[in-house]
């Protein structure tokens, strides 16, 4: 495995709503492999959510959560993916993933048990082999500590 299953969790507030970022704590091992170099992010719009908070309903949040555990489940054995980061922050979950090969993390994807109606997401590709684009997010966290 590329990265253990330990994550850091960080919290504040972000144009005056709650933001949560999670992050795998040995990230650098990952990193450091260099056939990880293409960053694909995963959106997910809430449809329903708290104005107050920006959270999504609890109903939606679990489905979210689970969401969450089968892009884990799928896309990370055989060593093509690592889910690196997850952000949430105004009704949007985002993921960070880093693969080294597209069609197998679509595959992977695509095993992921939903609903007729599917998941309310959003997927973009980027080459990224310096991992800037989570380095970006990683080194703002660690300004606010």
């Amino acid at each position: 495995m590329l990265v253990n299953n330990r994550w850091i969790r960080a919290s504040g507030e972000l144009n005056d709503k709650p933001i949560s970022i999670q992050y795998r704590e040995d990230w650098q091992q990952a990193a450091a492999y260099d056939a990880l170099n293409i960053c694909v992010q995963i959106a997910w719009q809430a449809e329903s959510r708290d104005e107050s908070t920006g959270f999504p309903s609890d109903a939606e949040q679990l489905r979210i959560l689970a969401f969450s555990e089968q892009l884990q489940q799928m896309l990370e054995p055989g060593e093509n993916a690592v889910v690196a980061m997850v952000i949430a922050h105004d009704g949007v979950n985002q993921w960070i993933i880093y693969c080294k090969d597209l069609q197998p993390l679509k595959d992977g994807l695509d095993k992921i048990p939903a609903t007729d109606a599917g998941y309310p997401i959003e997927v973009v590709a980027d080459e990224d082999p310096h991992w800037q684009i989570f380095q970006q997010v990683y080194d703002a966290i660690r300004q606010q500590h």
